[in-house]
Order: C-alpha cells, then structure tokens, then sequence
C-alpha cells in the first residue's frame, strides 16, 4: 500500500472510530480490508475501504434460499418502466448489531 493510501486509511479508520461505527477489538475473527477504485469513488476523489469477509464462509451455519430464475426475473421486469440504481456505500453503517449479539 503508498504511502498516501497508509495516510489516508489512518485518517478514515480515526473517523469511523470517533463517530463510534467501529470499535476496537481483539477479536480472533477480524478479516483484511482493501482500497477499491469504483468509478463513483474516483469521481470524489477517495478510494473505497471495503472488508473480505470470505474467510468467514469456513465458520457458517448456511441456510440455503432459492436463487431466483433468470428467465423468471426477466419476464417479472419485461413491461418495468423505471429502473432504479442505488450505491449503498454508506449503507452497512445504517443498522447497528445489538450489543448481546457483538463479538
């Protein structure tokens, strides 16, 4: 990672903790986080800090939900009139997980 990228991520990651959307921990589950380069985030000009939760997988209890047929969802929005787009960068922040249920 640059320099600027070490720079910027200390700043963000000091943010999000003095507005308490994070919190440290030492906890054994913690996952790597990485910069991405979407188009929306060069257009404000700061890089994207997301969070690879894949390693998580391996711990898992699935509970398996039908994935809808394509050709089904095709047909369902054939006569749609109005699409809509969202970017829900901000949106994992928006529900916060009770403190009984926290690590």
């Amino acid at each position: 990672m640059s320099h600027e990228l070490v720079n910027h991520c200390q700043k963000e990651i000091k943010d999000l903790l003095s507005k308490g959307l994070i919190r440290k921990s030492k906890s054994p589950w913690s996952c790597a986080t990485f910069y991405v380069n979407k188009a929306s985030e060069i257009e404000r000009g700061a890089p994207r800090l997301v969070i690879n939760y894949k390693p998580l997988n391996q711990a898992l209890q699935w509970i398996r939900y039908p994935i809808p047929n394509k050709k089904d969802l095709l047909a369902y929005l054939h006569s749609a009139k109005i699409f809509s787009k969202f970017d829900m960068k901000s949106g994992f922040w928006q529900i916060q997980i009770n403190p009984s249920n926290r690590y």
